[in-house]
């Protein structure tokens, strides 16, 4: 990274901050610090719950899962439009009529003091584990591609939240919430263009996804019943409506979002956006994963896209076999250069596509060998997965937008 792109992550963590403090001045009374005095319009709601729900993990873990396993977890949130309609119907009109500041504190008005003690505590226990996941996660993979210290990326990432959060209550955080998915959204955008402008000048979009559709990264959606499959449609339409239910109906940092809309009309409407649009970012999220496996198919990706991990591997008792097993890795991608450039160039007839999907077979059974080599130099289980995004921004990304990839990281 160079000094503008360092400047550009330094000027987001100071704005936010600073917006922070500026919306302190609404927030003098109980009403204002965590229901912004139900002022708040559907759209800011709208985005708030999104970005609540959406983390570092979401940008930095799922690009990976669909660098590696397509687009087919998109079927994780199928039960989202199901659970968002229930909620519009019950909880919304039912908290919002209660005139509470808390899901919790309705409990102590139907029971007592100490059931709204109990959910309480379990919440802000359940809300600290994940927060804590939430933060380490994402600050463990910048540390090492950014060459951070870990304790200063954390506090990095989450010194400035706690800042704005403490200081400007609900209606801070909200459009703090607005512009960072506006940055998250921008930097989705531009990591598009740049894929495409990176891929050789006779390959389209068209064809980056027909390449993509020739690898298996496509496949949205499985009707199979099979449970040995993660992600079907039905583990995502069952599963997902239980799990949006609970997440959506029950958890503080969600109904407080909708508690702050200005009408109960207005906190439905936010839901119900937050539904259908989160639906389709996923998507777009999961095909810039599958977009980067294309990318890399027509420029030499590392065998290993950890960097501490690929460095003690070259140095590890491993490392002559790591050798041989790069120069075979990096003349298989030099065949599936071709192969994919001469699939593109026929058409998609049946014979290239069985020579892409050969080349494509050999190349990943020798970075699963790769892997194989790294596990052991490592001792422990491991996967490269979340460092494969961020490897591709800080390598690929022009100077300026490598810094507000960065930003758009350190936003969610």
């Amino acid at each position: 990274m160079t000094w503008i792109d360092w400047t550009v992550v330094a000027a987001y963590l100071a704005y936010v901050v600073y917006d922070g403090v500026k919306r302190s001045r609404s927030t003098d009374t109980v009403r204002g610090y965590f229901l912004a005095n139900r002022t708040l319009p559907w759209w800011a709601v709208g985005l708030s719950v999104m970005a609540t729900q959406m983390s570092a993990i979401t940008l930095v873990g799922t690009t990976g899962q669909g660098y590696a396993d397509g687009i087919r977890f998109v079927q994780f949130y199928f039960g989202l439009p199901f659970a968002m309609v229930i909620l519009c119907v019950t909880v919304v009109p039912f908290f919002h009529r209660a005139d509470v500041f808390t899901a919790y504190e309705y409990l102590e008005k139907r029971f007592d003091g100490k059931t709204r003690t109990l959910t309480s505590f379990f919440f802000l226990l359940s809300r600290g584990l994940s927060c804590g996941v939430i933060i380490a996660a994402p600050a463990v993979i910048l540390s090492i591609i950014l060459g951070w210290n870990l304790e200063l990326t954390v506090l990095a990432i989450g010194a400035p939240t706690i800042l704005y959060t403490m200081l400007g209550g609900v209606q801070a955080v909200t459009w703090t919430d607005v512009k960072q998915m506006a940055l998250v959204f921008v930097g989705l955008g531009v990591c598009i263009y740049v894929i495409l402008a990176g891929m050789p000048s006779d390959i389209s979009l068209l064809d980056a996804l027909m390449i993509a559709g020739s690898s298996d990264r496509l496949r949205a959606i499985d009707f199979s019943f099979d449970l040995n499959e993660t992600y079907t449609f039905w583990s995502g339409l069952l599963g997902g409506l239980f799990l949006m239910l609970s997440y959506f109906g029950c958890d503080q940092s969600q109904v407080q979002r909708y508690l702050t809309a200005r009408s109960e009309g207005e906190g439905k409407v936010a839901l119900l956006m937050s539904a259908f649009v989160k639906i389709p970012m996923q998507f777009v999220i999961l095909m810039i994963g599958a977009l980067v496996f294309v990318f890399y198919q027509f420029h030499a990706p590392p065998v290993i896209f950890h960097p501490q991990a690929d460095a003690r591997l070259r140095n590890s008792t491993e490392a002559v076999q790591f050798a041989q097993l790069e120069g075979r890795y990096q003349q298989a991608a030099a065949e599936l250069r071709k192969a994919a450039a001469e699939l593109s160039r026929s058409g998609y007839a049946s014979g290239p596509l069985l020579s892409y999907q050969l080349a494509l077979e050999e190349r990943e059974r020798i970075r699963i060998q790769g892997l194989g080599l790294a596990r052991r130099a490592e001792g422990h289980a491991f996967s490269d997965v979340n460092y494969i995004f961020p490897t591709f921004i800080t390598q690929h990304m022009p100077v300026g937008i490598v810094g507000l990839m960065i930003a758009a990281i350190f936003a969610a």
